[in-house]
């Protein structure tokens, strides 16, 4: 996972936590500025430092994704140094495309070898009895997305390769950012349409509206 892909994710539901667009944009005008003038590995630590202090600051407000956060920050750093020991941005780069599409892989592969798996993981955050979770299209649903999700990752990681084979990293960077932007909007939709749809026909099911909002974490 990139560090502006990191800094972009964790859909917050709570009204009280806002994401400062800044930081998502400045991982990106970070490297581009320290490549330019110091050079890659500095580029690499400038982009690291920020992404694991933003991680800091969210996990010490409570973000919703605190317990993957050092997780992911773990990433970062470790991708932060295999670059600056290869010097290589193809390998900096490259690692995160290959996450990327090995995490699309593994929710496909979820999905269709464990069709039950993925459903109970999800019930672990949905604690009320007004939604009826044993239902057949909440498992249809949860693995129905598994794979939009997973497809959707893999063309990305299709996509990131050809740009930075057909681009400098200054392009790479800049396009792939509004790229995914507009990308990961649109997968969002769709995936909120579709559960919207295939959740509804289950009882109780309060909207994804109030989903969001967390207003079905507690009973009714």
């Amino acid at each position: 996972m990139t560090e502006e892909d990191q800094s972009r994710s964790g859909f917050s539901g709570n009204a009280h936590i806002r994401q400062n667009p800044w930081e998502s944009v400045m991982p990106i005008v970070l490297f581009i500025i320290f490549n330019r003038v110091f050079g890659l590995a500095s580029a690499i630590i400038a982009a690291a430092v920020w992404s694991v202090a933003i991680s800091i600051r969210r996990l010490r407000n409570g973000h919703p994704i605190g317990k993957f956060i050092p997780i992911i920050t773990a990433g970062i750093v470790v991708r932060g140094v295999i670059g600056i020991i290869s010097d290589s941005e193809a390998v900096y780069f490259g690692i995160g495309i290959g996450t990327k599409a090995t995490i699309g892989l593994g929710l496909i592969l979820a999905a269709t070898l464990s069709r039950a798996y993925l459903g109970l993981q999800v019930k672990k955050f949905i604690h009320t009895k007004t939604f009826d979770t044993d239902h057949p299209s909440f498992q249809t649903g949860i693995n129905n997305v598994a794979r939009i999700l997973g497809l959707a990752l893999l063309i990305s990681s299709g996509f990131d390769i050809w740009l930075f084979n057909n681009a400098s990293v200054d392009g790479y960077l800049i396009i792939r950012f509004f790229v995914n932007w507009v990308y990961t909007t649109a997968v969002i939709i769709l995936v909120a349409l579709y559960l919207e749809r295939e959740w509804g026909k289950i009882y109780g099911f309060p909207g994804l509206g109030s989903l969001i909002k967390g207003e079905w974490n507690t009973d009714q």
